[in-house]
C-alpha cells in the first residue's frame, strides 16, 4: 500500500495482523523487510496490528534527490500520513538504529502509547563530524543525499518524552552502549528503562530474537 506525505512524496507501507497497533521503524541502510527477515512480523502479527513503512529514500517509497527532503519534519510527516490513513492515533512504536532515533523524535512531537528504541542514544547524534564521516563512506548519490539531510536534525532528550520508554542496546553495540550508560540517570528520571543485552552487537538487537523477545514482549504487552 502507498500513501502521499504532505510534500507529495509517496510512502510505501503494509499492515498485517490485528490488535493494538505496533509501528516498526527500520534502520538507515535497510527497509521494512528487515522486520520480516528477522522473524518479528511472524512473531507479532497474531497479537498486534503490525504496521511497517519504508522511510523516504528506502525500499518502495519515493527517493527524492535533495538533502532538504530528508529533514526530521519530513520523516515525522510521512509517519503521520500512514497513521492517519489507517486511523491510528496512539501506536506503540518500536524503532531500530535510525528508526529508533526517529521513534524518540516521534515520541517528542506526537502522542504515542509507548516507545521502544534499539541501538540509539539521546542528544545530538548527527553532528557535522559524524555526518562527514558517513558521507566519506557513502557509495552512491542517494546515500550521500540522505546523510546530508540528517545533518539538520536536532537533538532529543529524555526529559522531552512523557510516554512509557524502553531503550535497549548490547555490550557490543559500539559507542552506543557507552553513551547510553552515561545517560542512564536521565532516562530513569523520566520513568524510562535502559537495558543492556550481554554480547549483542548492533544488528543482533533485532536478529537475536530469543533474548530480545524476552525483553520487549512484556513491555509491549504492558503498553497495549
Amino acid at each position: 500500500m502507498n500513501t502521499e506525505s504532505r510534500d507529495g512524496i509517496r510512502i510505501s507501507y503494509d499492515v498485517v495482523g490485528s490488535g493494538p497497533p505496533l509501528l516498526l521503524l527500520h534502520g538507515f541502510s535497510h527497509d521494512r523487510t528487515i522486520w520480516a527477515s528477522t522473524g518479528w512480523v511472524e512473531r507479532l502479527q497474531s497479537e498486534f496490528m503490525v504496521v511497517r513503512l519504508d522511510f523516504r529514500g528506502c525500499g518502495a517509497s519515493d527517493k527524492p534527490g535533495e538533502p532538504a527532503a530528508y529533514s526530521l519534519e519530513a520523516h515525522i510527516s510521512d509517519i503521520g500520513a500512514v497513521l492517519e490513513e489507517l486511523g491510528i492515533e496512539h501506536p506503540i512504536v518500536w524503532g531500530w538504529s535510525l528508526g529508533a532515533t526517529v521513534a524518540l523524535h516521534l515520541a517528542k512531537h506526537t502522542v504515542v502509547a509507548a516507545t521502544l528504541a534499539a541501538g540509539t542514544y539521546f542528544g545530538q547524534i548527527f553532528t557535522s563530524t559524524y555526518v562527514q564521516a558517513r558521507l566519506s563512506e557513502a557509495h552512491n548519490a542517494l546515500a550521500r543525499c540522505r546523510w546530508s539531510g540528517l545533518a539538520s536534525w536536532p537533538a532529543v532528550e529524555p526529559s522531552e518524552l512523557c510516554c512509557p520508554l524502553l531503550v535497549y542496546t548490547g555490550t557490543r553495540d559500539g559507542n552506543v552502549v557507552e553513551v547510553l550508560q552515561r545517560q542512564r540517570g536521565s532516562i530513569e528520571a523520566m520513568g524510562g528503562r535502559l537495558h543492556v543485552l550481554e554480547g549483542l552487537n548492533h544488528v543482533e538487537l533485532l536478529s537475536a530474537t530469543g533474548p530480545v523477545e524476552s525483553l520487549v514482549r512484556p513491555f509491549i504487552h504492558a503498553a497495549a
